[in-house]
């Protein structure tokens, strides 16, 4: 069971899967629930029902320690902000962006790694796992018939600067589903 847990300005700051967290910050007074599940938490002092979204009452952010960002899928995710970095076509040929969910999103190397490419920012980029293990397999995106949104680079951060973790949909999780649909109103898109 996971909870989202939003900033105090209602942006996405993360994600518990420990409710016994999350009901410590309650009585804390550290958190409101935004949106709530049907069923009930029961203990000997406390009876709620069990928080599907909730509110931090005070802004927590990261803080960049230096400017240089260490190589790590994830930091790979956040550059390209889930985004397919190949582009993809509708039905009568218009490209677009195609925003990953948490499944579907990989790492692909742009030059493989049988092929001399190395594991780094400048050569992988966020793929979703058609265009990366069905399309592209082991070879170059133009081998493939692939064009790059953006060229991949190094990401840099700014000393003492605050950043928070980018939201990604998985629809198999309910508190996703309520968060996209009772906070921000809309049904999801994979369009970017």
């Amino acid at each position: 069971m996971s909870v989202i847990v939003l900033n105090t300005n209602y942006e996405y700051w993360d994600e518990i899967t420990d409710l016994k967290k999350v009901i410590k910050w309650y009585l804390k007074d550290k958190i409101q629930i935004v949106v709530e599940k049907e069923e009930e938490y029961n203990s000997v002092s406390l009876s709620i029902k069990i928080p599907a979204v909730v509110r931090l009452l005070g802004f927590v952010g990261f803080k960049i320690k230096s400017d240089h960002v260490p190589y790590s899928k994830t930091a790979v995710y956040n550059r390209d902000n889930n985004i397919c970095q190949y582009w993809h076509y509708d039905e009568s040929g218009h490209r677009f962006k195609y925003l990953c969910t948490e499944n579907e999103r990989t790492v692909d190397h742009v030059t493989p790694t049988s092929r001399g490419g190395k594991t780094n920012f400048e050569n992988c980029v966020c793929s979703c796992r058609d265009c990366n293990e069905r399309i592209k397999k082991n070879r170059l995106p133009q081998e493939a018939g692939l064009e790059l949104i953006r060229k991949p680079f190094v990401p840099r951060g700014r000393r003492g600067e605050m950043f928070t973790v980018r939201f990604v949909y998985n629809p198999k999780k309910l508190s996703h589903r309520y968060y996209m649909e009772k906070v921000l109103g809309k049904e999801f898109s994979h369009r970017a």
